[in-house]
């Protein structure tokens, strides 16, 4: 919910910022617009969604775009993008109902299908480098370490842990292999941040922090 708050006003105040130097119109007049519109939407008032879409037909093209170009300049920022592109995707669809015209409505969907593809590249890009970081990690433990948990998030937050085949018997992880085993996190993800564990009958035995 403060989520909610939070993006609604950055949308009117990004919508303000965008529209004040348009023409001759006021900007009291051109902000009007988007934030009356976002509390329709928000307030479920169908219509006076229609009613603002329909007295402002010259306006509404310029305002989808605008935040049809912001939420997409949003990368690494779903829950925003996503914010701004549901108000764009409506707006457009009341302008298609009313005016019958649906380039807007597709202006969007184009855009929204173009953040998707996006994210599954760097959703398989993501698959690809932890399956290289694993399969060269077992490599340098020389078949004695096992990769027992691999996380990402956020693109570089990384948490790996490594165990060992040969259970009940300590081990020691020299300083060159824990320095080897970083470089090889940091060239496939190379902002990554975290720290790599070994850990040997559920204690830790050596730790390197990614930075």
């Amino acid at each position: 919910m403060k989520n909610k708050k939070y993006f609604r006003i950055l949308a009117v105040l990004f919508l303000a910022l965008v529209f004040s130097g348009i023409n001759s119109i006021s900007t009291a007049e051109e902000t009007g617009i988007g934030e009356k519109f976002i509390d329709a939407l928000e307030s479920n008032n169908e219509p006076e969604m229609k009613a603002i879409v329909k007295n402002n037909k010259d306006d509404i093209p310029g305002e989808v775009k605008a935040l049809v170009e912001y939420a997409m300049s949003l990368e690494g920022e779903p829950d925003k993008s996503g914010y701004f592109l549901n108000i764009a995707g409506v707006m457009a669809t009341v302008y298609d109902n009313e005016f019958k015209d649906d380039r807007l409505q597709k202006f969007v969907i184009a855009n929204i299908d173009s953040l998707g593809k996006k994210a599954e590249k760097k959703t398989e890009k993501k698959a690809s480098s932890a399956d290289k970081i694993k399969d060269e990690l077992v490599s340098l433990g020389k078949g004695e370490w096992i990769v027992t948990n691999f996380k990402v998030d956020n693109v570089s937050d990384v948490k790996i842990e490594i165990g060992f085949k040969e259970t009940g018997v300590a081990k020691n992880v020299s300083f060159g292999d824990s320095k080897k085993a970083k470089e090889i996190v940091l060239k496939y993800i190379p902002n990554a941040k975290g720290r790599i564990d070994w850990i040997s009958g559920g204690m830790a035995m050596k730790a390197v922090l990614l930075e």
